[in-house]
């Protein structure tokens, strides 16, 4: 009850910031915006099969961290590339639907859209011991926790729920 009370918590979040984002674009690009929504509108439908779930694929959670790359491609190609190393042999582990969402969404947003332009790198690699390890990097530099952000606490409050102590998050 807890993970589906978390989550519930996200989903809004990250709705509310690529939809102000998408305001922001209709004033200046029509054409990006419409890209936008149709993009938004598929990572929707994608969310939306999660929120009755408390785990889903990771294959799942790979395909929204990727359409999350592709919506913020759709205004500036040029503001980042994304180096990606998945290893498609965990496709099928289960997770708690959108725990790395909101991780990708902050690299992004104190990253390339911060005009940090570079590599934004993306890893999710099987350990010898069952563990998986999931390494999310971005050109800007960490300034600590912001005060008020509720997304990366949640994502710590949703592994340890989860996953009890077997889950370790660091940020640096």
């Amino acid at each position: 009850a807890q993970l589906l009370s978390l989550k519930s918590h996200l989903d809004p979040h990250f709705l509310f910031n690529t939809l102000n984002a998408i305001a922001e674009w209709c004033r200046s690009d029509g054409l990006v915006a419409e890209r936008a929504i149709l993009q938004l509108s598929s990572m929707l439908r994608t969310m939306m099969t999660g929120i009755g779930t408390t785990t889903w694929p990771l294959a799942r959670e790979i395909e929204l961290v990727d359409a999350l790359f592709a919506l913020h491609a759709i205004r500036d190609p040029t503001l980042f590339t994304v180096e990606r190393d998945v290893d498609d042999a965990l496709a099928a582990v289960e997770v708690p639907p959108m725990v790395l969402l909101p991780l990708v969404e902050n690299a992004m947003k104190h990253g390339p859209l911060q005009r940090h332009k570079g590599v934004v790198r993306f890893v999710v690699k099987g350990g010898e011991d069952g563990t998986i390890r999931v390494e999310i990097a971005n050109p800007g530099a960490y300034k600590g926790p912001r005060p008020g952000g509720s997304g990366l606490p949640i994502v710590e409050k949703r592994l340890a729920l989860a996953y009890g102590k077997s889950a370790r998050f660091s940020i640096e």
